[in-house]
């Protein structure tokens, strides 16, 4: 049978309950006093002044059980049951719940990060002593066969060092091994051989080659490169044994295999970008061949680069001296999101860098580099406002041949590049006002490589060009060519040996601390 509470005697246990607890409960408006809202052992005794009204104040469920049973019982059992009940409590008190201390667990955590923020290793002061020397490697040039260097770029985990050399192939070298730990070096190292610890030894001229952006030599399946060569597929080659791997073969519109311009991976590395006459193709890193697809562009892709930030957009630069993004996800038709000017010439290198510390005002990986032939110009551009560059950097570029530049990996605030008479071109970035270069002579002939260490203050830099050499020049008169040289001069050619004597060499440089001892 159902009984009704009385009203008058629930609100004074309501009114001596609510005097008991803090004042800052809140009740609910809501409240039936009513049977239906106590607990159904309260509604098998039949005693309505039992009930214990359904309040919203914070009670354990096992505070509200000790209630409801200490109404319920006798009087002379209370007392035992409130000594188990006691003995319970203290029990599950010093049981921890894994999910109460979770928040706890975040919040230490988040205490010690600082603590292990402190180890990192402090950034590398870059160009503060004298130049070192740690390592040359030469080439041998004859008037049959120049050999000369055409770029040089460390691997990622900076292991090794690759050189692609005119008519000898690719060449790849090994990081001297008590370089690894040295945090400064004396004049009085004595200078390492730089041997290929790889070579293909496959002639033709190298459009372009790019290391694997993941690579670590722990894995050795991520220790690869690209290249590109005229009249040839992409190749992977393997960075161990110089073996090929697999080709990426891209096909004009009469299906003939046509060389790639340019080369760039993305950054996950699942993607590759070939730059082509009229077109961009992507391959999928995993599926060698001739699969890909078609991106169609108006000008020949002359290099690649891409931000971060948007992984579907990609940077393009061309030989009629202009750099355009375009979005890989509209159709080829809309054309180009805009077009940057500025280069005289055609464009060589593009480079995004983070503009922590390049005077950009941070926020990400929007300040993009640009260097182009027969341009004397080096641009630096802030992707968001891309009206006009930032800064524009002053060099000696009086060919056609690609004459790279590169930024220091700590907070890129040294920006270096060669120039065509062999000096070494420095700017420090955290001086906005200051673009004129610090200028430094390193080798008897063009400079055309220059590649900072990702994690070591060493700089290679690389030599050589081609020479046209007594009896090569001609002019061209009304469509006739005639040769300068006259059969006296091409006995004396025959009677002389056929050496071209000019620099082509690689450079090794410790461009940081120079201490007393090798190891400090």
């Amino acid at each position: 049978m159902d009984q009704t509470v009385d009203t008058s005697n629930a609100m004074s246990e309501l009114e001596q309950t609510s005097s008991l607890l803090n004042h800052n409960v809140s009740f609910n408006s809501s409240m039936e006093m009513t049977l239906a809202n106590t607990s159904p052992v309260a509604k098998t005794n039949g005693n309505s002044s039992s009930s214990l009204p359904n309040l919203s104040f914070s009670l354990s469920e096992t505070e509200r059980n000790k209630l409801i049973l200490c109404q319920m019982l006798p009087a002379d059992n209370i007392t035992n049951n409130s000594q188990e009940e006691e003995s319970e409590l203290e029990e599950s008190e010093r049981v921890i719940s894994i999910e109460d201390t979770l928040d706890d667990q975040s919040a230490g955590n988040s205490t010690k990060q600082p603590d292990q923020s402190d180890t990192v290793t402090p950034a590398i002061a870059y160009f503060q002593q004298a130049l070192i020397e740690l390592g040359r490697r030469c080439w041998s040039s004859s008037a049959e066969a120049q050999h000369y260097t055409k770029g040089c770029y460390w691997s990622p985990d900076g292991t090794c060092l690759l050189l692609p050399v005119h008519l000898d192939g690719m060449h790849v070298m090994e990081l001297p091994l008590d370089l690894y730990n040295a945090d400064c070096v004396t004049m009085e190292r004595s200078l390492s051989q730089l041997q290929s610890a790889v070579h293909v030894p496959e002639g033709g001229t190298v459009y372009d080659c790019v290391w694997y952006p993941l690579m670590n030599s722990q894995q050795p399946d991520t220790c690869l490169w690209l290249a590109t060569r005229q009249h040839e597929p992409i190749h992977m080659w393997d960075a161990f044994d110089g073996k090929l791997r697999c080709s990426y073969a891209g096909y004009d519109a009469v299906d003939e295999v046509v060389a790639a311009i340019s080369l760039a991976f993305s950054q996950d590395g699942q993607k590759i970008y070939a730059g082509y006459k009229r077109c961009i193709k992507i391959f999928d890193t995993n599926r060698p061949g001739r699969s890909y697809d078609e991106y169609a562009v108006k000008f020949a892709v002359s290099c690649i680069a891409q931000t971060s930030e948007h992984p579907q957009t990609v940077t393009c630069g061309n030989w009629r001296g202009y750099i355009q993004q375009y979005d890989l996800r509209c159709a080829p038709k809309v054309g180009p999101l805009f077009t940057l000017g500025g280069h005289t010439g055609g464009i060589t290198q593009l480079r995004y860098v983070n503009d922590a510390g390049t005077g950009g005002g941070g926020g990400g990986n929007w300040q993009l580099f640009s260097g182009a032939r027969k341009c004397p110009k080096l641009l630096q551009w802030d992707m968001r406002n891309y009206k006009q560059p930032l800064r524009e950097f002053q060099r000696l570029v009086n060919t056609n041949q690609r004459i790279q530049f590169d930024l220091s990996p700590q907070q890129h605030s040294w920006l270096a590049s060669g120039d065509t008479m062999g000096v070494l071109n420095l700017w420090h970035l955290e001086k906005e006002a200051n673009t004129k270069a610090l200028q430094l002579p390193l080798h008897g002939d063009c400079c055309n490589g220059i590649s900072f260490h990702p994690t070591l203050p060493i700089l290679a830099s690389s030599s050589g060009q081609y020479h046209f050499i007594q009896g090569e020049n001609s002019t061209d008169v009304n469509g006739t060519t005639i040769l300068d040289s006259t059969e006296d001069q091409q006995q004396m050619e025959l009677e002389q040996p056929s050496v071209v004597d000019y620099e082509n060499a690689v450079l090794l440089l410790w461009c940081g601390d120079g201490k007393d001892s090798l190891h400090c």
